[in-house]
């Protein structure tokens, strides 16, 4: 059940406004199941949509910090009768505390996120230790994040804050995914320039 009464501090409720009432807005409307799948970086939701196709049983939540393809992706949603999924204009560390229950999160896709260059940027990156650290309660025993990336460096500091956080540990090959997911359009690109792709999927302990 969502957290309404959470709240951040003072600043972030304040300079947050708009989001954190759209993340409260659908709190209320919306039950979320016990298990909930996330991706973060959704772009226009071809991956989501692909996944919720394959997938009626699962919930599917996508957040794409551009509201403009967060509302595409819901129109495509919704015209093509799925109602097992839903992306959201909003920053996934905002949502998470609110949305999630500890233990609510069966699966995170993160996919070919934004490197962040310069090193001031680069506190904006998905996966680094404070994000993981907020992130992790909502990991179910055993839940599984995907990441995947076609930036060596990025792949590198992925990884070693992945190994250095106490509560994830690498995915053993065996238990990767037998059946090719629905391509993204970042993914159908990486592919026509035989581009290489570092697969980075970890396991909640």
């Amino acid at each position: 059940m969502a957290n309404l009464d959470f709240t951040f501090d003072e600043i972030t409720e304040q300079y947050y406004d708009r989001q954190l009432a759209e993340i409260r807005a659908y709190a209320r409307e919306i039950t979320l199941p016990a298990r909930v799948s996330l991706e973060i970086g959704s772009n226009k939701g071809a991956f989501l949509r692909g996944m919720a196709e394959r997938h009626p049983e699962k919930f599917y939540l996508g957040i794409e910090i551009r509201k403009k393809y967060a509302e595409l992706a819901n129109r495509t949603f919704k015209e093509q009768g799925h109602e097992n999924v839903h992306v959201m204009a909003v920053d996934a560390l905002l949502a998470a505390p609110i949305l999630l229950d500890d233990g609510q999160l069966q699966e995170l896709f993160v996919f070919y996120p934004d490197p962040w260059w310069k090193k001031k940027h680069q506190k904006r990156r998905v996966i680094r230790t404070e994000n993981l650290d907020v992130l992790s309660p909502k990991f179910a025993s055993g839940g599984i994040l995907w990441c995947r990336t076609d930036v060596g460096p990025l792949a590198r500091d992925m990884r070693a804050a992945l190994n250095a956080h106490p509560d994830f540990e690498p995915l053993p090959m065996e238990d990767y995914p037998m059946q090719a997911w629905p391509r993204s359009e970042r993914d159908r690109l990486t592919i026509s320039k035989k581009m290489p792709v570092q697969l980075l999927y970890y396991r909640k302990k």
